[in-house]
């Protein structure tokens, strides 16, 4: 799930907008988005407890996290899980031309790949239908990087890394996932998927090709993204806050 939805889903379920929760809703991704060094995508739980203990000025942090990841019932179990996500699920209509587009069978790799296209699609809508959304996520993001030397601190301690890779890091996961990839198709594919497909599958794909993949994942999601996002608040609400 990208930034917009995570916004959409952590600021819905708890009723609060602080720039540190929206941070920590897409903090989980700066393992694949950045060096991979800084692993707290599967160890929510854990990272929570250590920041209740040692920062607790970084509650909201710990919090975004917990609502982003799919171990104990976050937003991304219900896009990603295999056999009911939602842009797992969806995705599957895209996946032959998703094979075309790698140049490979279709498979498990194209498969996951599809379901980042309906990921796209869905901070796309967003942007389209919701932009206040958009607005409060650019917002976060920019406030909250006068928080990074705090950030680094806590994930310095946590991890054993140094700070200034850290920062670094961190910096880099605000670029790949900035607000402003996702305004338009053309840009969420050359500023987003583009880079990853290459960084991950170390392959040059068109950029027409890609595009045309986006706006089928559009069509597709464009009766279905809001009610799978209100749902998935329901889910994330009762799983982490017990509500």
């Amino acid at each position: 799930m990208l930034p917009l939805a995570h916004t959409y889903i952590s600021t819905q379920a708890t009723g609060r907008q602080s720039p540190l929760l929206i941070f920590g809703s897409i903090l989980p991704d700066i393992t694949t988005s950045s060096l991979g060094r800084i692993n707290i995508h599967n160890t929510p739980k854990e990272f929570t407890n250590f920041i209740s203990a040692n920062y607790p000025q970084l509650t909201d942090l710990g919090l975004g996290v917990c609502l982003h990841s799919a171990v104990g019932g976050g937003a991304d179990y219900y896009s990603d899980d295999p056999e009911m996500g939602y842009a797992r699920t969806e995705g599957k209509a895209l996946s032959t031309e998703v094979a075309d587009l790698l140049e490979i069978s279709k498979g498990e790799i194209s498969d996951v790949l599809a379901h980042n296209f309906i990921e796209t699609a869905i901070d796309l809508h967003l942007y389209h239908d919701q932009k206040a959304i958009w607005d409060l996520y650019n917002d976060s993001l920019e406030k909250v990087k006068v928080d990074f030397p705090k950030i680094a601190a806590c994930l310095k301690a946590y991890t054993g890394l140094e700070e200034p890779l850290i920062v670094k890091e961190l910096e880099h996961l605000a670029r790949v996932l900035d607000s402003y990839n996702y305004i338009s198709v053309e840009a969420a594919m050359s500023k987003g998927a583009l880079p990853l497909i290459k960084k991950r599958y170390q392959k040059e794909v068109l950029l027409d090709q890609a595009i045309k993949i986006t706006e089928q994942a559009l069509v597709i999601t464009k009766s279905s993204y809001k009610e799978f996002l209100d749902n998935t608040v329901k889910e994330v609400r009762k799983n982490i806050l017990g509500s």
